[in-house]
């Protein structure tokens, strides 16, 4: 078994070429990492346990990569540009092969986004993964809240629904071979997404535990309802799609004299905070949700 401080090593550099441009003055190494930039900060934190948010048996470098992509979802969803991200791992591996496969999924996602580690902890430990994402608004962009929603904005997403728990499913099911496994285990951040419609959408939240409990959060937040014409959201398996969660795509609302026709038109806030969901064809679905505890 090796060393803490020598598995650490296999994470150390990992970004360390994106320190100046990200406003970084120092990284691992110290107590803490120092920023030095004139713009705000956003920042969250993310858990992933193991059996709670990904299967005891996924590969190491896909552990990784989930983890951290899910914090940047969140920067995703203010409409901001990421720029840094700690790392805190217990883990009872003894194996350093599969610490080396995760800080290779740490550097595929830093090497993706631009971003650098800069800090974290590494203890012996049931296994759960903890990251803490930094990000700040782009050059001339809004920081996105998920509280400013308004009566006549349209409610929009900007993929289907569920593709993320039919690849949990056809994993469990060893169906290998599937694309929506990839959407489980490599959920893309939708920072580009975020950067688009910083200057355009009122409100957003990203659809980390059910497209209708996030939204259900965003409008209570606004104060306001929404009628949800549920025949207009694109489903992967079925309704229970909507509840699910994991799908990391960002919920938002944009005023009906700038909306644009790429994204999926789902509903449209109201004045009264009823939220009432509608079909033509008879669906009848309910908001749940994924609950933490």
């Amino acid at each position: 078994m090796s060393t803490e401080f020598e598995l650490i090593e296999l994470f150390r550099s990992i970004g360390a070429d994106y320190y100046k441009e990200n406003g970084i003055v120092a990284g691992p190494g110290d107590d803490c990492a120092i920023f030095d930039i004139k713009t705000p900060i956003v920042t969250s934190v993310d858990s992933s346990l193991v059996d709670v948010h990904f299967p005891s048996n996924a590969p190491a470098e896909d552990i990784a990569y989930r983890s951290v992509a899910i914090a940047l979802s969140d920067i995703a969803a203010m409409g901001c540009k990421p720029l840094a991200f700690s790392l805190a791992v217990s883990a009872l591996e003894e194996n350093k092969n599969w610490y080396k496969k995760m800080a290779d999924g740490v550097n595929k996602i830093a090497e993706e986004f631009k971003i650098a580690l800069i800090g974290g902890d590494l203890t012996r430990g049931p296994l759960n993964i903890n990251v803490v994402a930094y990000g700040t608004p782009y050059a001339g962009n809004e920081i996105l809240m998920r509280n400013n929603a308004q009566p006549g904005d349209i409610i929009c997403i900007s993929k289907p629904t569920g593709r993320a728990r039919k690849g949990l499913i056809d994993w469990k099911m060893k169906n290998y071979d599937s694309v929506y496994i990839k959407d489980y285990f490599r959920p893309l951040a939708q920072i580009k997404l975020g950067k688009e419609i910083a200057n355009i959408a009122s409100a957003c939240i990203d659809t980390s535990d059910g497209l209708l409990a996030d939204l259900n959060k965003m409008l209570k937040a606004s104060e306001c309802g929404a009628i949800i014409n549920i025949d207009r959201i694109p489903i992967t398996t079925d309704l229970d799609d909507l509840n699910y969660g994991d799908d990391y795509d960002l919920c938002f609302t944009i005023p009906a004299t700038k909306l644009k026709n790429k994204y999926f038109k789902i509903g449209e806030v109201t004045q009264n905070k009823e939220i009432k969901l509608i079909s033509n064809k008879g669906y009848d679905v309910s908001i749940k949700g994924y609950e933490h505890f």
